[in-house]
């Protein structure tokens, strides 16, 4: 099952938000996996996952950081902090990418 935050709900049900971006490495999900996504510990939806793999958090692209609905690198650090204080630009992400299943 993946996590995520309220304010995240729409845009999971939607399609719009199809990646998470998760600090470390160690995520129990495989591409192939299909998956619940939730809010509050409460199944929203169904996804298969399409890609995981890890980096440093500087190194993610442009692209990504879009689809993780930030418009910089620098507004997403800022937000991965509230929740991972001691995250770095040098800090390995898990980047989870995902296609709900209808």
């Amino acid at each position: 099952m993946l996590h995520f935050r309220p304010e995240y709900e729409r845009d999971v049900l939607s399609g719009k938000k199809r990646i998470t971006i998760r600090y470390g490495r160690s995520y129990d999900v495989r591409p192939g996996n299909i998956v619940f996504l939730a809010v509050r510990g409460k199944p929203i939806a169904r996804a298969k996952i399409t890609h995981v793999y890890v980096k440093k958090l500087r190194e993610l692209s442009e692209h990504e950081i879009k689809m993780e609905g930030f418009k910089s690198l620098n507004a997403l650090i800022k937000h991965l902090r509230r929740i991972y204080p001691d995250i770095t630009p040098d800090s390995p992400v898990t980047v989870i990418r995902w296609k709900l299943l209808r």
